[in-house]
């Protein structure tokens, strides 16, 4: 599924993820803090932050999805566990991409 501001599709490890290329890095806590309060999401782990990508996992209490950004694919919400598929398409909705 394709849309000009982002897209599906599955990486190298076979989890579904959704890329929002025109979010600027700035934007990432932002983005986070919403996506979080919507869904109602806990942190797991600490924020990592490097050169030219910051990442974190939440979960529902059920299932985990990574929120990242990279300079490569810009925003990228991330199913890390079998049933966050549907939380990845839900998020990717709330953000305006279907």
């Amino acid at each position: 599924m394709t849309n000009p501001r982002g897209h599906f599709h599955y990486d190298a490890s076979n989890r579904l993820t959704h890329e929002v290329f025109d979010l600027e890095s700035d934007r990432y806590p932002e983005t986070c803090d919403r996506i979080v309060n919507k869904f109602d999401l806990r942190a797991v782990g600490e924020l990592v932050i490097g050169f030219d990508e910051m990442f974190r996992d939440y979960t529902d209490g059920q299932n985990l999805v990574g929120l990242e950004w990279d300079n490569w694919s810009g925003f990228i919400v991330v199913a890390k566990s079998p049933g966050a598929e549907a939380l990845v398409r839900s998020i990717a909705e709330f953000l305006g991409h279907k």
